[in-house]
């Protein structure tokens, strides 16, 4: 049975021009997949403590709640966005190796 990075990698390289695109060892594969684990608990991290800090507005009248939930979410974005571009470099790295 293919695990689902195999199974996506299969996708990417029918996508990018057939079988005979981007080939990867087992090692790249253990990298890839260790490099998504380390990022996803990064984000898990950060998710936590931005709603922490949404938390504590709650108790603020609505309009600042509003500005307060507005704000965190912006954040997130831009956190999400950040780790998720860190995260994709360094896979394509290993993939380049």
């Amino acid at each position: 049975m293919k695990s689902a990075l195999e199974l996506a990698m299969e996708k990417a390289n029918e996508a990018v021009g057939g079988a005979e695109g981007i080939k990867l060892t087992d090692e790249q594969k253990e990298a890839i997949d260790q490099v998504r684990k380390q990022y996803e608990a990064k984000w898990a991290e950060q998710e936590i403590a931005l709603k922490g800090q949404l938390e504590q507005a709650t108790g603020a009248d609505p309009q600042a709640l509003v500005e307060a939930r507005r704000q965190v979410q912006e954040q997130m974005s831009k956190v999400r966005n950040e780790l998720f571009a860190e995260r994709d470099a360094k896979i394509e790295a290993i993939r380049n190796q």
